[in-house]
């Protein structure tokens, strides 16, 4: 069974995938290891998607609440 959400990096608002995670947590720490920038997890579940920025130190804050997909 495939895992529920993709993370996926934003580079020029265009998304490059990153991989999948089974939880928030896993994603999040993919995001942390890929460097300071935009980061969006989306979830094959339930179509939400949130966006994330890491800075130069590592730390990660939402961006803004979770969107449904047709948003």
């Amino acid at each position: 069974m495939r895992p529920p959400l993709d993370v996926f990096s934003m580079k020029d608002d265009e998304p490059l995938w990153l991989g999948p995670a089974e939880t928030l947590v896993q994603a999040l720490e993919i995001a942390g290891r890929a460097g300071a920038g935009s980061y969006l997890i989306f979830s094959e579940k339930t179509g939400h998607k949130a966006r994330y920025e890491v800075d130069a130190r590592g730390s990660i804050k939402p961006m803004d609440k979770a969107e449904p997909q047709d948003a």
